[in-house]
């Protein structure tokens, strides 16, 4: 198993982060506050460049290469979100990028991807597909693998979010997070218990990908079979030993929540707070909506890790909502 990262890892990432990107914005929402009997602040991340996380653990991982091997390129295996964090950070840091993505990945983010000087390679149904094709490329060409949740530096990049979460909000009670492979609840929990904050950490996955959750009751990495979800960013099937050494040690809780969850609370954003979230990012709201979480007398942080939905996608959901609404 690698090194695991260290609080001295998350000081050195936030030094990255902080000259590379913008900082995410922390707000109280009154609406949800007054409607679910707590302070719900939301850590809007749908703010950074390419519309997620995904971009601060890229950025932190690539600014640690050597100028050879910087010069030689890096490469990455994605479902879309991580893909886009790293042609952005390469760009930024003047490195190459190859990105490898699942055949069905949105044309968007294959552009979005491409306007960031990235060759585009499409290969497999799901991300874990996609890591065959993406060493051959590490191995043959001799560039830097940077893997989107099993990395001591990803990990600490995305930490960052937990402490600024700790710094604008010292007495938080609960952070809620979504998970997919890892890296965002694993590297938040560690920021939190680091800056010796109180928070319950608690992590959201869909009920047909919970890799994660279930490889930490199991104590071992458990992988799924056929994930599934309509959060496509939080499908995998499995995740790696470091996570879960550090989700057992650190994320307090697990829990899962279902498509239609998930969907609701997609739309619940737009239509109450007019904010385009992916299902993937609505992970949290939908597990208070669903009863899986009580924020109730607690100041709640929702984790708002992505925007990246397509205009299909919304515009369904849109339609089924307005029509469950209208039949109640």
């Amino acid at each position: 198993m690698q090194t695991e990262p260290s609080p001295a890892d998350l000081a050195a990432a936030r030094r990255v982060v902080d000259r590379y990107l913008p900082r995410a914005p922390l707000e109280r929402s009154p609406l949800l506050s007054e409607e679910l009997a707590a302070d719900i602040y939301l850590k809007i991340e749908t703010f950074k460049p390419t519309r997620t996380f995904k971009v601060r653990g890229a950025i932190n991982k690539i600014a640690s290469l050597d100028p050879d091997r910087r010069a030689r390129g890096v490469v990455a295996a994605s479902a879309g979100s991580h893909a886009q964090g790293v042609a952005y950070a390469a760009s930024a840091l003047g490195a190459p990028a190859t990105v490898v993505m699942p055949l069905g990945v949105s044309e968007t983010i294959v552009r979005v991807c491409r306007a960031y000087g990235a060759d585009v390679r499409l290969e497999g149904s799901v991300y874990d597909d996609t890591l065959e094709l993406a060493h051959r490329i590490e191995r043959d060409e001799g560039k830097t693998f940077i893997h989107p949740y099993a990395d001591p530096l990803i990990i600490a990049g995305q930490g960052t979010i937990g402490l600024e979460i700790v710094e604008d909000l010292p007495d938080a009670g609960v952070v809620i997070v979504a998970v997919g492979g890892g890296g965002l609840i694993t590297g938040i929990a560690l920021a939190v218990r680091a800056s010796g904050s109180k928070a319950t950490v608690i992590g959201v996955e869909p009920e047909g990908a919970d890799a994660v959750g279930r490889s930490v009751r199991a104590g071992r990495v458990v992988t799924l079979e056929h994930p599934h979800s309509v959060a496509d960013k939080l499908v995998a099937k499995s995740t790696d030993a470091l996570n879960v050494a550090l989700a057992s040690r650190y994320v307090d809780e697990f829990v899962t929540v279902t498509d239609p969850d998930l969907e609701a609370a997609t739309y619940e954003y737009i239509e109450q707070l007019s904010l385009l979230v992916e299902p993937s990012g609505a992970a949290p709201l939908a597990a208070i909506r669903a009863g899986k979480v009580d924020p109730r007398g607690r100041k709640t942080v929702l984790v708002i890790s992505g925007g990246n939905a397509t205009a299909e996608l919304i515009a369904r959901i849109t339609r089924e909502r307005t029509r469950v609404s209208a039949s109640a």
